[in-house]
């Protein structure tokens, strides 16, 4: 896994009239001053992101503090301990601790203006925070060893697959969690799936990137991943592919949120009206995520959202039953 990595990114202005300040995304004034960014995202992604912002926006800096999701909480919780937070705004993938953290009314409610043109569904607790792009946990597969792809999740418990399944930690993936969570409630699941998993000698990694990874070198045939891991890995020439199990794929939600009592409110709202923008959701395309704005189009590979069953998260279990997954999961492939 990647060390915890804390970037400092800055760009000045120099010589920019006030016309152009006035143009930055999502501000009237001119914004300067710097915002502090905590997410799960990929280290690249949120650069390249990050970069464009403040390259459209003169004046800003973005300071980025990038781990896991649980890491990535741990820290949220420290400082929530000791009564300081020292992000401006959170990214990562954990839907039921964003609510958590809505509930102790810790998030600011904003609606960015390109909010309507989204579906309601991703915006949550009342404009607290909201989606800027989808993701889908799906079955990925080496073609070099994979004649017939998995047409099921259960196809990951199949005999020949004994030792070659893999899957991300739901101890440090957000996205892994809520898949367990929603799973283990699920009739047609439950802990049975897991059980089988563990019987199969499926493989635990820490997240995402190293599931795609050994996919890729072919130490593992198949595995539970998220599906732009895929789709940038095939680009690249690896030998990976996809399939929407029969079930359907799995929503991850990835919301993005502004902390209130932000030390730079109006560059944090900027930065949120940014991720809407239909620049940088091309950006989000160029990087093998699916766009959220409708007109927007779809990176190569992807499948179109409305000829997939989605399943969504079980929030509810999730949120009562947290440490009860956790334990459950522990006990059938190890502690972390």
């Amino acid at each position: 896994m990647k060390a915890l990595f804390f970037g400092f990114l800055t760009l000045l202005a120099i010589g920019i009239s006030g016309a152009v300040a006035r143009s930055a995304v999502g501000a009237a004034p001119a914004l300067s001053g710097t915002i502090t960014l905590y997410t799960s995202e990929s280290e690249d992604d949120v650069n390249f992101l990050a970069q464009d912002f403040m390259r459209r926006t003169p004046g800003t800096g973005v300071r980025i503090f990038r781990a896991g999701s649980g890491p990535v909480e741990a820290k949220l919780d420290a400082e929530m301990q000791a009564g300081r937070v020292e992000a401006d705004v959170i990214w990562f993938a954990d839907l039921g601790f964003f609510q958590n953290l809505a509930r102790r009314g810790l998030l600011l409610p904003y609606r960015p203006p390109a909010a309507g043109r989204i579906p309601p569904a991703f915006h949550y607790a009342g404009d607290q925070f909201h989606e800027v792009r989808l993701i889908f946990n799906v079955v990925g597969f080496n073609t070099a060893q994979v004649r017939f792809p998995p047409s099921s999740w259960w196809d990951l418990t199949l005999p020949r697959y004994r030792g070659r399944a893999g899957m991300p930690s739901p101890f440090i993936s957000g996205a892994a969690f809520a898949q367990v969570g929603t799973f283990a409630a699920l009739p047609e699941f439950g802990w049975s799936f897991y059980q089988k998993l563990a019987q199969n000698k499926a493989l635990v990694y820490p997240s995402n990137g190293d599931v795609i990874e050994k996919l890729a070198s072919g130490e593992i045939s198949v595995g539970l991943v998220v599906d732009f891991f895929v789709r940038a890995a095939k680009k690249e020439g690896s030998p990976v592919d996809y399939t929407v199990p029969k079930e359907g794929a799995m929503l991850v939600p990835t919301p993005v949120a502004i902390i209130k009592g932000s030390g730079n409110l109006e560059a944090a709202r900027a930065f949120v009206n940014y991720l809407y923008t239909p620049d940088a959701q091309r950006l989000f395309a160029s990087r093998a995520y699916i766009p959220i704005l409708p007109d927007v189009p779809l990176p190569s590979g992807a499948v179109d959202t409305a000829g997939i069953k989605i399943i969504q998260p079980n929030l509810g279990y999730i949120e009562q039953n947290r440490e009860e997954i956790k334990r459950r999961f522990a006990a059938l492939f190890g502690s972390p």
